[in-house]
């Protein structure tokens, strides 16, 4: 059976790539960001497990970057109940006792390279992590604002907190948000770390790159649960009439483009950051630079 199209032209520049059509009602927005959060877990713990090893080591700020904590806050407010709470939510339930196969899959995945006892497996982790963070760094913030005016959701706070990122330096107290600019200091930092901890090991970089397209692949999978029309029970037992009126909004467009905006961030990095083929635009090819040893 021949694959479905991808709901982007990825042969058009990543400045022009607009939104396809297709939409999640806010009962299959919670159910999403479910997967999400099981992902999320399991890379965060991975990431936690090996904090000390050294490829993952520079990168490694939980406060900064984790997102499970988040997206735990953010779906506690989505289904008006406590964190205690939404764990034993039949939405939540059914995803544990029948997980669509691809969450199923990478979810193992990544628990099987966070439990190796091959250091190598713990920093492929590195790549998943990339994958992840930079697309929300990115195309995130894009998705936050439609996600707050479908959903009539503050700004700030839970409901939408997966979006936001604390600022780098920051200190103890009140949260400050990440303005574009500190997003863009985030993402250079992020990129620097990534350079340290693989530093010139061509081997290394040969097998974070590989992992990187795995990881791409991964995520493509989880992309495509957001384009169907996953069935999902009552979102609240006491709400069954306003189902109806729930906001909806083209979601699956807005996140894969977070995940191509991800692939031509990790294409600059490999690439000897600004790296590029004829006419400006990117290809994969700037990557053999990178392995070589010659940024």
């Amino acid at each position: 059976m021949q694959a479905p199209p991808s709901p982007l032209d990825f042969s058009r520049p990543i400045s022009t790539l607009v939104l396809t059509r297709g939409e999640l009602s806010k009962e299959e927005y919670v159910f999403y960001a479910m997967v999400l959060y099981r992902i999320y877990s399991a890379l965060e713990k991975g990431l936690d497990a090996h904090s000390t090893n050294a490829v993952l080591a520079p990168t490694y700020r939980p406060a900064l970057l984790h997102r499970a904590s988040r997206l735990s806050e953010d779906i506690a407010c989505l289904l008006d109940t406590t964190l205690d709470e939404w764990p034993s939510h039949p939405l939540y339930q059914s995803l544990l006792t029948s997980p669509p196969e691809a969450v199923r899959d990478y979810v193992a995945y990544l628990e099987k390279l966070a439990s190796s006892k091959d250091s190598m497996n713990h920093s492929r982790l590195l790549a998943h992590a990339y994958a992840r963070y930079m697309g929300d760094l990115s195309g995130g913030q894009v998705v936050k604002t439609k996600i707050c005016k479908a959903y009539d959701l503050p700004e700030g706070g839970a409901g939408a907190s997966f979006y936001d990122f604390g600022v780098l330096h920051g200190g103890s107290g009140t949260e400050e948000y990440a303005s574009h600019s500190e997003l863009l200091r985030i993402k250079a930092w992020y990129r620097q770390g990534m350079n340290e901890g693989v530093g010139n090991n061509r081997l290394l970089k040969e097998i974070i790159i590989q992992e990187a397209v795995t990881a791409l692949q991964w995520n493509k999978r989880i992309i495509e649960i957001a384009s169907e029309n996953t069935p999902v029970g009552d979102l609240t037992q006491a709400k069954k009439s306003q189902r109806a009126q729930e906001s909806s909004y083209a979601v699956p467009g807005l996140v894969a483009i977070t995940t191509t905006i991800a692939l031509a961030h990790f294409v600059l990095v490999v690439g000897g950051f600004g790296a590029r083929s004829s006419g400006g635009r990117f290809g994969l090819h700037c990557i053999i630079p990178w392995v070589r040893g010659n940024p």
